[in-house]
């Protein structure tokens, strides 16, 4: 069998990793472009490729020496890891076998981009990894395996990361004995239960200290290392806070209002309860001092 990989990210790497020991014959592998605006720096799927001599380009699905790259290979399949474009007919069609994507979600809900911080934000504790065949919609074709794990609402992003990286690389070998089998069944997903969520941006970390302390502590998990943060300000500094937890009692301040101090911690009033704020980064390492009394805000 012949593969075209097309992806990104260390889950790329993982996946592709299995691959390479799967006795297939990995023609090609395309990755992104650079994008320095991405905010986020993973282990790199092209490096990868060339590091194992595989024909490697950077490209989106519809640039032209993207799909004259993958026709050339003439692939029977065309894996796809956390490769964030679209892929036109002409890709999909390149293949004998069509395309299948590794989604890190239970599909058919929280389709689309960043559906584990969404999934994290929403304070799902039960997620998970699908494989499934590309059609023309977004995340909506033929479901092969999916793999779930728990998330507690202790733990953060990083944490999922965590325990999604051994899920890739495992159902990567499944389907893949799967399809040397030929034992490979299809399972249509259920439109009525789908979702679909939007990109995120650095940006979209800016904590609204008018929400519940709940929804500002999933913001807060959902964004930490290796993502951006969620961030607040402090008059004009930028304070990112990495990591909190919720206090029950609510304190009749005004929301974003520091409280008090717990061992040296900042307690946040917040819409219904408090945030106590376990570990934060104050940028371009100013030197601000935290006073009681003093706000947190929504805007520098």
């Amino acid at each position: 069998m012949k593969i075209v990989f097309l992806g990104n990210h260390t889950v790329g790497v993982e996946s592709l990793s299995v691959i390479l020991n799967s006795n297939v014959d990995v023609a090609g592998v395309v990755a992104h472009p650079l994008d320095h605006n991405d905010g986020v720096v993973y282990k790199s799927v092209y490096d990868y490729a060339i590091e194992k001599n595989i024909p490697a380009l950077r490209g989106k699905a519809t640039d032209s020496k993207t799909l004259e790259f993958i026709n050339q290979k003439s692939p029977d399949l065309i894996w796809v890891v956390d490769y964030k474009y679209l892929l036109p007919n002409a890709v999909l069609n390149a293949a004998r076998l069509g395309a299948i994507n590794l989604h890190p979600s239970l599909l058919p809900e929280y389709r689309g981009r960043a559906p584990v911080n969404w999934a994290i934000i929403n304070g799902e504790t039960e997620l998970g990894l699908t494989a499934h065949f590309i059609d023309d919609g977004v995340d909506s074709g033929d479901i092969l395996v999916q793999k779930k794990y728990m998330l507690a609402n202790t733990e953060d992003i990083n944490d999922a990361l965590e325990k999604l990286y051994p899920l890739y690389r495992n159902i990567t070998s499944e389907i893949f004995g799967l399809l040397k089998k030929d034992k490979i069944i299809r399972i249509k997903q259920c439109i009525t239960d789908s979702t679909l969520y939007p990109a995120r941006k650095p940006e979209d970390g800016l904590i609204d200290w008018n929400m519940p302390a709940k929804s500002i502590l999933n913001l807060i998990r959902a964004v930490a290392k290796p993502y951006p943060g969620a961030f607040s300000y402090y008059y004009d500094t930028k304070i990112i806070i990495w990591k909190a937890s919720v206090i029950t009692e609510k304190i009749n301040s005004p929301v974003g209002t520091i409280i008090y101090f717990k061992k040296d911690k900042p307690v946040i009033s917040c819409v219904n309860s408090s945030l106590l704020i376990d570990e934060y980064e104050v940028t371009n390492n100013k030197a601000v001092k935290l006073n009681k009394g003093e706000m947190f805000l929504s805007n520098g």
